[in-house]
């Protein structure tokens, strides 16, 4: 294990080069220099060019970015352009309070999360695991910013139990942004949880342990949530360090003072030491955290720790993990008839770790069995295909291919069809707002200015009068193209570059690009985001590439774990001894025969997008004033939410929906490709 802890450690070297070479050079190409906000009236041209040179300015980028790295190994990390407060002290003053709203994050979220799974896969197809499932949709699906302000509307302003922002008020001021931030955490815990609960509940090793006698709280808590863990903790893992690299909009809709609103206050200022040293910080924070839980793993499984021992503790232990928690059960075919064939004595249940008999085979007439022996693979439908007296059941069924199958499911999943139909209206929204004139959206209405929701105005009015209805339908020309522009991009970018580096598994080609893919993956989007619009400007082409470059290393991750499970098929060594080159066998025999989770993972990505662009454009990064866009538009109504509640309302409506879609259309495909959903 020590081995395992110090290769990942010496693996965060080249990580931290790249991110820091990454946000110096962007930041350094962004508009305006530390200069630009000195007071230089009155200074002559010669002058500011001595400041200029005292100042480094005038040396290229590779030497200003060496003198900084030089002074990072001595522990170095400069003091702010602006503000002339140590980088170290800036940081580490905030990241307590960040600590402290992550472990009250994680606290509310695991502590509600986990005991709403298991209580919803034990009941899973009634009602009430309905309405978690959909709790856990709404969840991950609004934003948080819109929700904080909700939240802040309601239990602040109407209610005021709590305060509404800052850190003055002890631990009641942690209550409003933690539950906030947990929301997401709460609905893709739950999700977790049920889905790995419902693998498991069903095991042969429960009936086992019911069979025994075991009460069914012990049977879930011990023996079905201990074997359900990993996906848990990971889920849980990566929130943790999500929360702990500094939520950038909850902090800034709190005025909380942690880490997120430290790096959104120095990339607004171009500050490049500051924003490059809290990045560099917040990756080390970031890594090792997901260390820490790759760590855990061998807490809780078995085999995982084995793999961390000696090699002669492994060979030692290399067939118990296997057995651990593991039953193994004689299930007889449902045609088997006791009574043609003489009894052998079987234990039905027994647990591994006790003893395991030996089980002898037993003789079973061939007529109790459906011969499957003359169907193939492309005759396989949903039900088996039997092959009764020499004819064939195919023969009553109309054949399907693999997308007329997808599509099969798709429409008797009624999720899957809620999602579709959402989506159907919001393009339809975007085809009229094509014809809506900029001019009818932007007009002064003074007279009318707040006007509450009405006949008139659907969504109410804004400061200015303009109607909110014709803003918020117009902001779907730029919210859309935004979410399918960017996950278009990282998805091109990133299923090549995976696919490259799972083609050539273990050479130096699969070692550089995930390292590439672990640098971009060490960076909270939202922050990347902010970096590489603040270098390119505000327009609705650099958000799309600000938001597809930080989605990258998801592409790469599930197109390298695609490519490597197909890789080694018939087929491939097939097309190996046709010649096909290496290039045409990856992009025309493997690639196409791993689409299935590009696919899922596309259209999950799409509602994450549209996420951190409206994030972005709350923050003051997105779509430029006076074009309006739907976190823009929140952002805008944020500060007269008290007495004009719709302002803000209705476009964080508008998100909510459109990424609920998504991840409806998402799940709907997700069970469609796969064949044990699809029973």
């Amino acid at each position: 294990m020590i081995r395992y802890i110090l290769r990942r450690l010496l693996l965060l070297i080249p990580v931290l080069i790249l991110v820091s070479f990454m946000v110096f050079t962007l930041m350094d190409l962004a508009p305006g220099d530390i200069m630009s906000g000195w007071d230089l009236e009155g200074l002559t041209v010669e002058e500011i060019a001595d400041l200029r040179a005292e100042a480094g300015l005038d040396d290229p980028l590779i030497v200003r970015y060496g003198r900084y790295m030089l002074r990072l190994v001595q522990g170095d990390l400069g003091v702010g352009d602006h503000t002339g407060i140590s980088v170290w002290y800036n940081y580490i003053t905030r990241l307590p309070n960040t600590l402290i709203l992550a472990g009250a994050t994680v606290l509310i979220g695991v502590s509600i999360s986990i005991p709403l799974g298991i209580f919803a896969a034990r009941r899973a197809g009634k009602a009430l695991d309905t309405a978690t499932t959909a709790f856990t949709m709404i969840g991950m699906s609004m934003p948080g910013f819109w929700l904080g302000i909700l939240m802040m509307l309601l239990f602040a302003y109407i209610l005021g139990w709590l305060p509404s922002g800052g850190f003055n008020h002890g631990w009641r001021s942690v209550i409003l942004p933690a539950t906030v931030a947990s929301s997401m955490l709460l609905a893709a815990c739950t999700r977790q949880t049920r889905s790995s609960m419902l693998e498991v509940l069903k095991a042969d090793y429960l009936r086992t342990a019911r069979a025994k006698g075991v009460p069914e709280k012990v049977v879930v808590r011990k023996h079905a949530l201990g074997n359900a863990l990993i996906p848990i903790v990971t889920t849980i893992g990566v929130s943790i360090a999500i929360a702990v690299s500094g939520t950038a909009v909850i902090e800034q809709v709190f005025a909380w003072p942690g880490v997120g609103r430290l790096i959104v206050e120095a990339v607004a200022q171009r500050d490049v030491t500051t924003t490059t040293g809290a990045v560099i910080l917040t990756t080390i924070l970031y890594v090792f955290i997901l260390l820490l839980v790759d760590l855990a793993y061998a807490f809780i499984d078995p085999r995982i720790r084995a793999q961390y021992s000696s090699s002669k503790k492994a060979k030692a232990a290399a067939v118990v993990p296997e057995l651990q928690n593991t039953a193994v059960l004689v299930d007889m075919p449902s045609s088997y008839d006791n009574t043609e064939t003489e009894d052998v004595p079987v234990e039905d249940h027994f647990e591994a770790r006790d003893e395991i008999p030996a089980i002898q085979a037993e003789a079973v007439p061939a007529e109790a069995f459906v011969s499957f022996a003359t169907v193939t693979d492309d005759d396989v439908q949903k039900e088996p295909v039997a092959v009764e007296n020499g004819e064939s059941v195919t023969q009553k069924h109309r054949k399907r291919s693999k997308g007329g199958e997808v599509i099969h499911h798709l429409r008797r999943n009624p999720s899957a069809m809620a999602g579709m139909i959402i989506l159907a209206i919001m393009v339809a929204l975007f085809i009229v707002a094509q014809f809506i004139p900029f001019d009818a959206m932007a007009a002064d209405n003074v007279p009318y200015r707040f006007s509450p929701p009405s006949l008139r105005f659907p969504f109410g009015t804004d400061h200015m009068g303009r109607n909110l209805f014709t803003r918020v339908i117009y902001a779907t020309r730029f919210s859309l193209p935004i979410g399918l522009g960017a996950t278009s991009l990282a998805a091109f970018v990133g299923v090549f570059l995976g696919s490259l580096a799972a083609y050539y598994e273990g050479t130096v080609v699969d070692e550089v690009l995930m390292r590439f893919s672990d640098s971009l993956a060490s960076i909270p989007g939202i922050l990347l985001g902010m970096v590489i619009i603040t270098t390119l400007g505000r327009s609705m082409p650099n958000l799309i590439i600000a938001i597809g470059v930080s989605a990258i290393p998801v592409f790469i991750r599930i197109a390298r774990a695609s490519v490597l499970s197909l890789k080694g098929s018939e087929f491939v060594e097939a097309a190996k001894a046709i010649g096909l080159s290496n290039f045409r066998i990856l992009f025309t025999q493997v690639l196409p025969n791993g689409l299935a989770p590009i696919i899922i993972t596309f259209t999950a990505s799409l509602g994450t997008a549209i996420l951190i662009s409206a994030g972005l454009s709350f923050l003051g990064f997105g779509i430029p004033v006076p074009y309006p866009e739907w976190g823009s538009l929140v952002s805008a109504g944020r500060a007269v939410v008290r007495h004009a509640w719709w302002v803000t309302t209705f476009p964080g409506l508008f998100i909510m929906l459109t990424v609920m879609a998504f991840n409806l259309l998402g799940d709907g495909l997700r069970d469609a490709f796969d064949p044990k959903l699809k029973k």
